[in-house]
């Protein structure tokens, strides 16, 4: 799914004109990306959290030549400052002179669709913000924290964000 159908399917859903659904999620795409670069956790309920991580530099070898090398890999910030939804809402009923309901009913269509879309396992792209897409997570064992014995956990598929290199 591309970001056009996307639009339309949000207006669609959310009763609104394409132009609206298309500034919309034009202004989501910009708050959300805003917010993460003033080093804050954004947290879409149902669909998930989007946060940035802290880059640190770690060492591997070459798959191919087995030669080191250096690349930076990002860890998961723990206790960066949520910013709510009804906020992001506000803010961007504001600067697309939506009203916030609208603006409510067209993000509340966002998260419907990309579920959906996730769950049929399609990738969603969204040029300039980055994709939706279905992953594996493998079987591995895990610990009950009750009673502290070891435990099989599944397989299972499970939705990943990744940004676009351009945004």
């Amino acid at each position: 799914m591309n970001k056009s159908e996307t639009i339309d399917q949000i207006g669609r859903s959310a009763d609104i004109t394409k132009a609206a659904a298309k500034l919309a999620l034009d202004a989501l795409e910009t708050h959300i990306k805003a917010h993460i670069d003033a080093g804050e956790r954004v947290l879409l309920r149902g669909l998930g959290s989007f946060s940035r991580g802290a880059p640190a530099q770690k060492i591997g070898r070459n798959p191919r030549t087995g030669q080191p090398l250096t690349y930076t890999a990002y860890h998961r910030v723990t206790g960066a400052p949520s910013f709510s939804e009804s906020k992001l809402y506000k803010e961007i009923s504001a600067a697309t002179q939506l009203s916030e309901g609208a603006t409510k009913r067209a993000i509340d269509a966002f998260k419907g669709i990309m579920k959906v879309a996730l769950k049929k396992g399609d990738m969603a792209a969204l040029n300039g913000f980055g994709c939706f897409f279905v992953g594996m997570r493998a079987a591995r064992n895990g610990r009950n924290p009750q009673t502290g014995a070891t435990i099989k956990i599944a397989a299972a598929r499970v939705p990943h964000f990744r940004a676009s290199k351009t945004g």
